[in-house]
């Protein structure tokens, strides 16, 4: 105990930083020394799996009040089943009151809806940088709610929304100028929330998981230079072409499968239509090439044949086979893969497991 004690407090609070709340807040027992040094952390992690019951709350709201720090760089709540919409009210308050740069809220735990609208003092917290939300039920945002998050840069959703998403992010958009990443995950449908997106001047990276949405994009993705699509849904390719028609300038293409949905059989899956009009992107920017979870299914193969041969600038294609391929399909898609032409000369193909 000597040993550490004897480090600088400022050395102290960020290995604290690494530890569950429960725990740190248990080092104010050791000594004087730590008695008071908890308050002082800057990141707070609470997660329920740690308590019993209802404690949970009490032990979040208690800690969150004594915390002294003058800017708290993160919270992360992993919300009990147990807690009351109100509790989580009051802490995003106490968080924005401490300046947080990093808020994520998780309810994927709740047995039952529960946050049906955030506090009115997070749509203008000044500092706040990332913003994740999970499995949260959210309202739209109040017409008269004036929404200022001038420092938000990071924005990832996969939440249950009551409105249209495409209202609620719009309005959020409006008052985030420096919004360059979005991660949105869930039941997002029209148009109107592409031309939201659109809406980012510096949006630059998007990823998405939309099972439901059409294939139809009609708005211009201008400073987009990273697109990460999930491939679990019917017709996501026809989604893919219309994004990499309208996003001139991307560099890198990742194609996931993010989600739990179940896999299309080949009875079901839309076959591939080539299109005559090749996106700019493929002739002219794109460098990287990232697919995870391929199957060499009947609509796979020829998505992989079009992107290959029209990718001219390509310098790396990493290709990873689904896990549940034997070694000898693995070892005949390979072969399949490694023959297909590539039209940039300069493309390395990578394929593995």
């Amino acid at each position: 105990m000597g040993m550490i004690s004897d480090l600088p407090d400022q050395m102290l609070l960020q290995i604290l930083s690494w530890l569950p709340t429960t725990e740190v807040v248990a080092t104010m027992l050791l000594s004087k020394q730590w008695k008071f040094l908890w308050k002082q952390v800057p990141k707070l992690y609470y997660n329920y799996s740690e308590h019993e019951g209802k404690d949970f709350s009490e032990f979040v709201s208690r800690s969150l009040q004594l915390h002294v720090a003058p800017s708290l760089k993160s919270l992360k709540l992993s919300i009990s089943p147990y807690c009351d919409s109100r509790d989580v009210t009051n802490w995003i308050d106490l968080a924005v009151s401490r300046f947080v740069l990093e808020l994520e809220i998780d309810l994927t735990a709740a047995q039952y809806p529960m946050i049906t609208a955030l506090p009115k003092s997070m749509y203008t917290c000044r500092t706040l940088s990332c913003l994740k939300l999970k499995a949260l039920v959210l309202d739209d945002i109040p017409e008269d709610y004036p929404i200022c998050l001038s420092s938000l840069n990071y924005m990832y959703l996969s939440v249950s929304i009551q409105v249209s998403a495409d209202k609620f992010i719009g309005k959020l958009s409006a008052g985030a100028p420096l919004l360059k990443k979005t991660v949105v995950q869930g039941p997002v449908y029209g148009d109107q929330f592409l031309d939201s997106m659109t809406s980012y001047s510096e949006l630059k990276s998007f990823t998405t998981c939309l099972s439901e949405w059409g294939p139809t994009v009609d708005s211009y993705f201008n400073k987009l230079e990273h697109l990460c699509m999930c491939t679990c849904s019917s017709g996501w390719w026809d989604l893919l072409i219309n994004f990499l028609q309208r996003s001139p300038i991307l560099r890198q293409l990742q194609l996931i499968k993010s989600c739990n949905s179940r896999p299309l059989s080949s009875g079901n899956q839309p076959g591939f239509t080539s299109t005559t009009h090749v996106p700019e992107c493929l002739s002219t920017t794109l460098q990287t090439l990232e697919w995870r979870d391929y199957a060499e299914t009947e609509f796979d193969m020829p998505v992989a044949s079009f992107l290959l041969k029209n990718a001219t600038r390509l310098s790396e294609a990493k290709i990873f086979l689904e896990y549940a391929a034997g070694p000898i399909e693995k070892l005949r898609i390979r072969t399949a893969l490694a023959k297909l032409s590539r039209g940039s000369p300069t493309c390395h193909l990578n394929i593995g497991n």
